[in-house]
């Protein structure tokens, strides 16, 4: 694995973190499916899937952190 690929790629938005290099392995969305209130959208699911905030619903968040704690991969975090 080359260096750029191992390091961690944090996107963040107002109060969610993620570390989308690990989103690249996920095969389960389950930040998308765990979510009520339908903060998470994953992208490109057949190829390089990575979890993105629905930036219009993160203000809805009331961090319950079910989301962290259904991601296998801990690539989600919530200030």
């Amino acid at each position: 694995m080359s260096e750029a690929e191992s390091q961690d790629v944090i996107e963040s938005y107002k109060f969610h973190h993620i570390d989308t290099s690990k989103c690249r392995q996920c095969k389960e969305f389950s930040c998308e499916e765990a979510c009520f209130r339908g903060i998470y959208k994953v992208i490109n699911k057949k190829t390089i899937p990575k979890s993105t905030v629905v930036q219009e619903r993160e203000d809805h968040c009331v961090k319950c952190h079910i989301c962290t704690t259904a991601c296998k991969l801990g690539a989600i975090t919530i200030d």
